[in-house]
């Protein structure tokens, strides 16, 4: 909504002003009422009206002084309409020198005030759409000079353009800062994109309102999409900076619900050296990963410390080994082990996350080997390859940990489970189902069970292969309708689940040692 500033020192004229019209129907909202132009600066001051109102008669600073004021001094934008009677027609032309082109003669009238506003709104909005689209066209040129300059460029028009356009004096001390959003990753995880970027918006936008009290800066992304800061001050301003970025933190995630983590350069006297002040917060941002969330990484903490991209192996044997056989327990410890080796080796997360995927399929083939890869087992496996999103050592220790444990405890309840149950179930199935392309391939998957363990199992269980019991209750059937009904052999060898007629008295003869015909003339 637009802001509208009433003023005048008859009470009546303010009332009328107030009710003539419906202002929010052409988009303003009143910010505030005067009854003279000392007032009204002081309300200027504080709301920075769109358009302003105002008699020029009035005490202590007339309308003339207001408007000569408000456009020298405080710089405002606002559009003004002055109220006059026929005996003001002089102060209206002085007016137009401060291109005042709209004065309402008194008594007014509706119409004729409705006309005016409404006009107004139109303009004010226009500009108001014309002036976004040139700061969007100016801020996407300078951040396009910015991306130059990271990238290693420095010709002197390409300085001199970035200082232009950033209005940067000679005299300031700069700076790169890298924001990183620590909760990003999880919200994208549980909420989806779109409340991601939502949260990333509402960032940005309290970082813009916070920067603009204390620095000169310029907000850009980078090709990762990072959020990257170019602050700018006229004196060394290391301490200030600190402190600046730990109440920033604090006011992020009081305002927003983010927990962010900032990394800086060193101080640069020179736009020019930018890709530097770049490489020099990218760096710092890395050990973000060991410090954990919240963190505040100064470049020159951290410029004599390396993350080791060294391949080497962890031994994951005893994880592997406490995951098969003893479940849960100590899972723990092991894990806090490894990831403590990572920890003294400042492993980079690339690397950490390589070796966890390797240990995965380990996992897997373990899984494999009690159960076939299961449903269960495959959505895991679609879970670790988030790990690459995890913001800090700590985070994805965590949750390394947990499909551990959600590993081993799958083993364990294999290992617990009635064996005979799942054979009753099994064999229920095929009692109700014999007639049907039964597979033990297909039963297997129903039951998420490797094939040749489930055989095993049901020749353990039953004392007969899983094939010849299918033959055994496919015949039982056959039997019954060759002693109850007047089906012919071929009808009840499609019935019982055998497509092919002759494979069905094979199967009959070797299990009843007579053909069905002789068995149903028997019987």
């Amino acid at each position: 909504m637009l802001k509208v500033l009433l003023v005048d020192d008859e009470p009546y004229m303010l009332e009328g002003l107030r009710v003539m019209i419906d202002w929010k129907s052409y988009g303003f909202n009143i910010c505030g009422e005067a009854s003279n132009g000392e007032d009204a600066l002081e309300i200027i001051k504080m709301s920075d009206p769109d358009l302003i109102i105002t008699d020029i008669r009035m005490p202590r600073m007339d309308g003339l002084e207001l408007i000569r004021t408000a456009c020298e001094k405080l710089r405002s934008t606002a559009k003004f309409v002055i109220l006059s009677g026929y005996d003001d027609f002089n102060y209206a032309k002085q007016a137009m020198m401060y291109k005042i082109k709209n004065y309402l003669l008194k008594p007014l009238d509706d119409d004729e005030l409705r006309d005016v506003v409404s006009k107004l709104s139109a303009e004010i909005m226009l500009e108001r759409r014309k002036a976004e689209n040139i700061n969007k066209q100016l801020t996407f040129i300078a951040n396009q000079c910015l991306q130059r300059l990271i990238n290693g460029e420095n010709k002197p028009t390409l300085i001199e353009r970035t200082k232009m356009l950033l209005n940067l004096k000679e005299r300031y001390e700069y700076r790169c800062v890298m924001l990183y959003i620590d909760s990003l990753n999880g919200l994208a995880r549980k909420t989806g994109k779109m409340d991601t970027e939502i949260k990333r918006n509402k960032v940005i936008e309290l970082l813009q309102a916070e920067l603009g009290i204390e620095y000169q800066y310029n907000i850009f992304e980078d090709k990762e999409e990072r959020i990257c800061l170019i602050i700018c001050e006229d004196m060394p301003f290391y301490h200030q900076l600190e402190a600046f970025l730990t109440r920033l933190q604090l006011k992020l995630r009081n305002m927003t619900g983010a927990c962010v983590s900032l990394a800086y350069s060193a101080p640069a006297k020179e736009i020019a050296v930018l890709s530097e002040m770049y490489r020099q917060a990218l760096f710092a941002l890395d050990f973000k990963f060991y410090m954990g969330d919240n963190s505040i990484i100064g470049y020159t903490e951290v410029q004599n410390e390396k993350l080791c991209y060294q391949v080497y192996n962890p031994d994951f044997s005893d994880l592997l080994h406490h995951i098969r056989i003893n479940g849960s327990e100590s899972l723990k410890e092991e894990v806090q082990s490894i990831f403590n080796c990572f920890c003294d080796a400042k492993s980079a997360p690339e690397i950490i996350v390589a070796y966890l995927n390797n240990f995965l399929l380990e996992l897997v083939r373990v899984i494999h080997e009690f159960d076939g890869v299961s449903k269960d087992t495959l959505q895991m496996v679609l879970e670790f390859d988030n790990f690459s999103g995890y913001p800090s050592l700590d985070s994805l220790s965590e949750a390394f940990l947990e499909r551990c444990i959600y590993a081993a405890n799958y083993i364990d309840n294999l290992k617990k489970s009635d064996s005979q149950y799942v054979i009753y179930e099994i064999k229920n199935y095929i009692n109700g189902h014999y007639h049907q392309d039964i597979k033990l391939k297909k039963v297997a998957a129903m039951f998420y069970m490797n094939p040749v363990y489930l055989g095993q199992l049901f020749k353990k269980a039953t004392g007969m292969q899983f094939n010849d019991y299918l033959n055994y209750v496919r015949i039982e059937e056959a039997k019954k309708l060759l002693r109850q009904t007047n089906m012919k052999v071929v009808e009840i060898s499609k019935v019982v689940g055998y497509k092919d007629p002759k494979y069905f008295v094979q199967k009959f003869k070797a299990t009843t040692n007579t053909s069905p015909s002789s068995f149903k003339s028997c019987n």
